[in-house]
């Protein structure tokens, strides 16, 4: 089965949170990678943390497995997601530069990377969209995607290390 049938054959709130989070993903080259702090980094920023509450607040209404009723702990990492979006936007009215950078930065790795992989499982309906024939190839590809961003990640944060030693 094609992607978009199963998107199209998805419930409403799949829908709502599979173009959210897209348009999240999307956004991080141009909101959190991009080292000029402008307007059109406030505008795409307010976006940003939109689409990622969007992504967040429709997960409530997807329930395929639940662990505690309805919930898994995909709902938990919602709720974190939601949680750090309102401590970081409170950090940059603050002028807190710092702790709005690092905690959008792990969200955008962590709230988005970690769900990716997650979403790749043999038998998920993403893994299922895409890679039909070869389900681990789906999983690896996620894995490996992820794994880069860490790995980019820690070297950038080595290399910023050594320019204040």
């Amino acid at each position: 089965m094609a992607a978009i049938q199963v998107f199209q054959q998805a419930g409403f709130a799949v829908q709502v949170h599979v173009v959210a989070a897209m348009v999240a993903v999307g956004l991080i080259p141009f909101v959190l990678w991009r080292q000029q702090r402008d307007r059109r980094h406030k505008i795409l920023g307010y976006v940003w943390v939109s689409a990622m509450a969007i992504t967040a607040l429709s997960s409530f209404g997807i329930s395929n497995f639940g662990w505690i009723g309805p919930f898994s702990p995909l709902h938990g990492l919602a709720v974190f997601t939601l949680w750090t979006l309102v401590t970081t936007v409170r950090a940059a009215i603050r002028r807190d530069i710092v702790s709005h950078r690092a905690g959008l930065r792990s969200l955008a790795t962590f709230g988005l990377g970690i769900p990716m992989v997650l979403n790749f499982l043999p038998g998920r309906s993403f893994s299922r969209a895409f890679f039909a024939q070869a389900p681990l190839v789906g999983l690896a590809t996620a894995a490996i995607v992820v794994g880069a961003v860490l790995l980019w990640r820690w070297s950038l944060q080595r290399a910023q290390e050594g320019r204040l030693a």
